[in-house]
């Protein structure tokens, strides 16, 4: 019988574990701000992104987001069904649709926005100006090596 000695490491014990459940608490918080507008945040970065005109094809929306087609279009169904976004043939390409804000979607976007600042100022804002810029090349660094990343624009930018 051979018997081997392994050491286990405790999932408390690595920092992917700890930085995960800094996520969840992220997105946790950020998702029962958007509750109460009937919205989620992967639905409101779509609303913020045709607000900042990124684009307005699915093609361009998902290159803008970082997401696939099939997500963008997901999206945009549950956007359009809330009444927040509307679809309307690209009158130069018979094949692509457009997308833009509703009335109700355009009056909502700046009411999004306002929380989603708030959030980052509730869980960031203890942090000096140092440490933010620290942790935020701390992130850049770890997307680099996933071959993502933010830009310096973003590096640079103090919260809102």
């Amino acid at each position: 019988m051979i018997v081997m000695t392994l050491t286990i490491h405790k999932e408390a014990d690595r920092v992917s574990f700890w930085h995960d459940r800094v996520s969840q608490a992220l997105q946790g918080d950020l998702e029962r701000r958007f509750a109460t507008f009937g919205v989620t945040p992967s639905q409101y970065r779509l609303l913020a992104a045709l607000a900042r005109c990124d684009a307005d094809t699915v093609r361009g929306l998902a290159f803008s987001l970082r997401l696939d087609g099939a997500a963008v279009t997901r999206l945009a169904d549950r956007l359009q069904a809330k009444g927040l976004m509307v679809r309307a043939p690209d009158p130069t390409d018979g094949r692509s649709v457009r997308l833009s804000l509703s009335e109700a979607g355009a009056d909502l976007v700046p009411l999004l926005d306002a929380e989603a600042s708030a959030h980052e100022r509730a869980w960031f804002g203890s942090l000096s100006f140092a440490e933010l810029r620290q942790y935020k090349l701390t992130l850049a660094k770890l997307l680099q090596r996933a071959g993502d990343g933010p830009d310096e624009v973003w590096l640079r930018r103090e919260l809102y």
